[in-house]
């Protein structure tokens, strides 16, 4: 027996050096220490990710075309030019702004990333609403001050105004707010104030299209009231505008010259032309036109304001109804159907069909020809561009911008 103990401890201790030594020579099976987490964090994401980004972009790699293949936007939607994400393509004094939803956590990326190519990130957190002679912001939980000062440092002078939608007002309280001026002041004070408190630039309103096109001469008024309060602190303020379609206008040139000289840009809302009654194509070129031209019809200063609407989503269509798809849906389509591309020569979008089950479906989403189209449009226009929204399109798009 106690030779036996013996050799059960030389046969321990022999297995005990052995596993040292695999231990030595194969560090990564060990637990990192705090500091190796954070070292080994570092060197395996961003940085690995840029090494294997192309530098070239997707113009000078040929995938900017009418005819494209499902097999390339699958394989190179993620691969943005390494070179060109920090500079942008537009015009200098093009005002270029993007939207950021909460829902959608890839456009708190993507504003990282592409900072460089957008003039002013709108996140759309906040509601101003009414209670009794004052008001409250609601959606303030939602402020996340450590990504606005990511967002900061990307950008060259990158301002971050916050979409401010009016909501939970009845008519009622429109009427009490268009009646007084002392109300309209307070309301103007009340937004600068906590846009002050939070550190904004500004902020993009969302009134307009509430009200159905009633009440323009007192909306007019509340505007430039707020305008007045955000300009007094050096703030700037968007105004989000419907488009006019098939001669039916909530917003016209009238309303657009009275408030130029208040608003620093208007968010023009070219997109969603199709229905599910009527399916085709989300924002046809030439209606994009036609709305700049219906507020500016003149080549101008006033046209830089306009802020033409360029979707970043797409949509699904079938004998069912209609969907809304982002990109990552986008790509499973694809992905999964493997279908072929139609170039809708009269609107310049690209489209194409599938069937699931008895169902026939088409889709229309941006391709990097159709968003090369409207950029170019609006560069040729002299106007601005508002993308709704920045985490809903495909990486390789921002090359474009």
């Amino acid at each position: 027996p106690r030779v036996i103990k013996g050799k059960m401890r030389s046969f321990v201790f022999l297995l005990l050096v052995l596993l040292f030594l695999v231990l030595q020579l194969q560090p990564s099976l060990c637990t990192l220490s705090k500091n190796d987490k954070k070292s080994k964090k570092k060197s395996s994401s961003k940085e690995q990710t840029k090494l294997s980004l192309p530098t070239s972009n997707v113009v000078e790699r040929g995938l900017v075309n009418e005819t494209p293949k499902w097999k390339d936007i699958t394989t190179n939607h993620h691969m943005y030019s390494s070179h060109h994400a920090t500079s942008k393509q537009t015009k200098q004094d093009t005002i270029v702004l993007g939207y950021v939803t909460p829902w959608n956590n890839h456009g708190y990326d993507t504003a990282k990333w592409f900072g460089k190519k957008f003039t002013h990130i709108s996140p759309v957190w906040l509601q101003v609403r009414p209670t009794g002679s004052s008001f409250t912001l609601t959606g303030t939980h939602d402020i996340d001050q450590e990504w606005i000062g990511e967002v900061r440092k990307g950008g060259d002078k990158l301002k971050i105004v916050p979409r401010i939608l009016f909501e939970g007002w009845s008519i009622e309280a429109y009427q009490q707010l268009f009646a007084s001026t002392e109300l309209k002041r307070s309301l103007g004070n009340f937004i600068a104030e906590q846009l002050s408190y939070h550190k904004f630039d500004g902020t993009v309103i969302e009134i307009w299209s509430q009200l159905g096109g009633r009440f323009r001469g007192e909306l007019i008024q509340v505007i430039k009231s707020i305008a007045e309060e955000l300009h007094k602190r050096k703030m700037d303020i968007f105004l989000v505008i419907p488009a006019s379609k098939e001669g039916s206008a909530l917003f016209e040139s009238n309303e657009f010259n009275k408030l130029v000289p208040y608003v620093d840009g208007f968010s023009l809302m070219t997109y969603d032309y199709s229905t599910a009654g009527s399916p085709g194509p989300t924002a046809p070129l030439h209606w994009i036109e036609e709305c700049i031209l219906s507020l500016a019809p003149k080549d101008s200063l006033e046209r830089q304001k306009i802020l033409v609407g360029i979707n970043f989503y797409g949509y699904d269509y079938s004998t069912v109804g209609m969907e809304a798809i982002v990109g990552n849906r986008y790509i499973d389509l694809m992905s999964q159907y493997k279908p072929k591309f139609k170039w809708d020569s009269h609107c310049l979008e690209h489209f194409f069909s599938y069937k699931s089950g008895s169902a026939t479906h088409k889709v229309y989403y941006p391709t990097l020809k159709s968003l090369q189209e409207r950029i170019e449009l609006t560069q040729r226009m002299g106007t601005g561009i508002s993308i709704w929204e920045i985490g809903q399109g495909l990486d390789y798009f921002y090359d474009l911008l």
